[in-house]
């Protein structure tokens, strides 16, 4: 049998402490037995936090904290084991692990950012371990899926490294890092701290304050979160990191403005265009309202969404532009984006209920009509009454890239995305960019390929003509050859003391040579010979009626 002690605490601090740092927390703090501490709980009358708390306080929705009611016993007397359970909580951590994921499994799915959910009445006893004296070790699992952060080794670290780098080796998102940071009073290095530290700058390092509240805080270290902090990881990768950090940081800030908040000059100006085209759209009331319901696509906003809902989308734009800008991006006129010099746009549509038609007094003088003439056989148009009405309730989806889109649903609205469209947007940006990149090559590939084409005709015709000219002057050459062979077979057979003779035989190879390329003889009446020509061009032709 183990040594058993006893503390006597103040049934008020035991409350406090319940609702600071949760049941379980409390039981690893004074090593009492957690199904003892919720035995004694129940019987004093202290409340504990219900099955959600911890994860709706860590995802900043609000809670509410049951009240103490009064009670005649004012201390509580809690048994201390002084043995470790620890041989205990091994024998017993296979089956309540087994049944931790069946009964925990909803809880564990929504602790996506790593924070610990401390359910009073899901959490077993084996998921508690004791205190470990080794001030060295920084995370501790719990049952093989949890992490202990204590508070004086988080500060050392996230001074020391990156969040990112923090998150990775904790096995969780950077933003749950920042949240568990939030939650434990420990600063974090501000925004360009590491690219103004890697550039020389000596920057001073924010004191660690005492603490007034917990210092240990328990996280979800699980394959999912480690696949999550990869995934983000991967996120923004194409951005340097100090531009990584900047856009992650003010996705984790961004926060809805305030109604009463003036909109964005661009959101104003563009307003009017809205309301004018929206004033002049032909479509009957309860007609359905889509891009693809209209022969002529509406400007961005424009006939998709109500009235009574513009102001709304007006405002979630209104708290991305202003972000936007912050980081250096630009809002162009038709209220699309510029964002790393890529134009990035997106597309909003409210939501419509389909509802059975109810005919209208014109509707139904117009069936009567067309019954009465069908009665007397006349020919008459039967009226065209649609089956349903679609009316818009209010509903957004937001489309950023192809095939992803944010919306409501029945648990949260779109303005709890606002960090995630930022996201979005960048990751968009860099869509773009490839895209626009890719056709850009194309087309230079494809303006290189066509002056290669133009540039081979022109060589092409260029040898055409070479080659042309070359027979042409072959021919020629041709001809001369045989004029002198005839030359001097004509002078081996005449007299060529014969003054005539000798006159027309020199006449002749004057001629030859004239007609040689390679002599290219000037003649007095026909010129010097084109030889590269052609032989209709070059043939030699009378003189008509004017002569020059």
């Amino acid at each position: 049998m183990p040594e058993e002690q006893f503390i006597k605490i103040s049934r008020e601090i035991l409350y406090n402490e319940i609702w600071e740092i949760s049941a379980a927390g409390v039981a690893k703090k004074y090593n009492v037995p957690y199904v003892e501490l919720l035995r004694l709980c129940k019987e004093i009358e202290i409340p504990i936090p219900p099955s959600g708390y911890w994860t709706k306080l860590n995802f900043g929705k609000p809670v509410e904290k049951i009240p103490l009611p009064k009670s005649s016993q004012s201390e509580v007397i809690l048994p201390i084991n002084v043995e470790s359970k620890r041989s205990k909580c091994s024998a017993n951590s296979e089956s309540a692990d087994a049944k931790n994921n069946e009964d925990n499994k909803s809880d564990i799915k929504d602790s996506e950012a790593g924070i610990a959910i401390e359910d009073a009445e899901e959490q077993s006893a084996s998921e508690v371990t004791d205190e470990n004296d080794n001030s060295q070790l920084t995370n501790r699992t719990v049952s093989g899926q949890w992490n202990t952060y204590n508070r004086e080794k988080l500060y050392e670290e996230v001074w020391a490294k990156p969040v990112v780098q923090v998150a990775v080796q904790y096995g969780v998102s950077d933003v749950a890092i920042h949240k568990i940071c939030k939650s434990l009073n420990v600063p974090v290095p501000p925004r360009g701290y590491w690219a103004r530290l890697r550039a020389g700058e000596k920057m001073k390092k924010t004191p660690l304050h005492v603490a007034k509240g917990i210092t240990e805080k328990t996280g979800l270290k699980s394959f999912a979160g480690v696949k999550e902090s990869i995934a983000l990881q991967q996120t923004l990768a194409f951005l340097t990191e100090e531009e990584r950090q900047k856009v992650l940081l003010v996705a984790e800030k961004i926060q809805v403005y305030g109604e009463n908040t003036k909109l964005h000059k661009k959101i104003i100006s563009y307003h009017t265009k809205v309301k004018e085209w929206n004033k002049n759209d032909r479509k009957p009331e309860g007609a359905q309202r889509s891009f693809k319901n209209y022969t002529n696509r509406p400007p961005f906003l424009a006939g998709v969404i109500s009235n009574e809902t513009l102001p709304r989308v007006y405002r979630i734009l209104d708290d991305i532009y202003r972000q936007i800008e912050m980081l250096g991006g630009s809002v162009n006129d038709d209220l699309s984006l510029t964002i790393r010099n890529e134009s990035v746009s997106l597309e909003i549509f409210e939501a419509q209920d389909e509802v059975k038609h109810e005919i209208t007094r014109q509707e139904a003088q117009e069936l009567l009509i067309y019954e009465d003439a069908k009665r007397h056989n006349k020919w008459a148009s039967q009226p065209n009454i649609r089956k349903y009405d679609y009316l818009f309730n209010g509903k957004l989806r937001i489309c950023i890239r192809q095939s992803r889109y944010f919306r409501d649903s029945e648990k949260e609205k779109v303005e709890s995305r606002l960090g995630d469209m930022l996201i979005e947007l960048y990751e968009e940006s860099e869509v773009v960019r490839k895209n626009r990149e890719a056709y850009e090559e194309a087309k230079r590939k494809e303006a290189e390929a066509k002056r290669l084409r133009e540039e081979r005709k022109i060589r092409y015709n260029e040898e055409v003509d070479k080659t042309i000219a070359l027979t042409n002057m072959a021919q020629d050459y041709d001809i001369a050859s045989k004029i002198r062979v005839y030359i001097n077979a004509l002078e081996s057979k005449v007299d060529m003391n014969d003054e005539k003779t000798a006159e027309w035989i020199d006449w002749a190879k004057k001629k030859a040579d004239w007609f040689d390329p390679t002599v290219a003889r000037e003649d007095e009446l026909f010129g010097t010979r084109e030889h590269e020509k052609s032989e209709n061009e070059k043939t030699l032709k009378k003189a008509g009626s004017y002569w020059w």
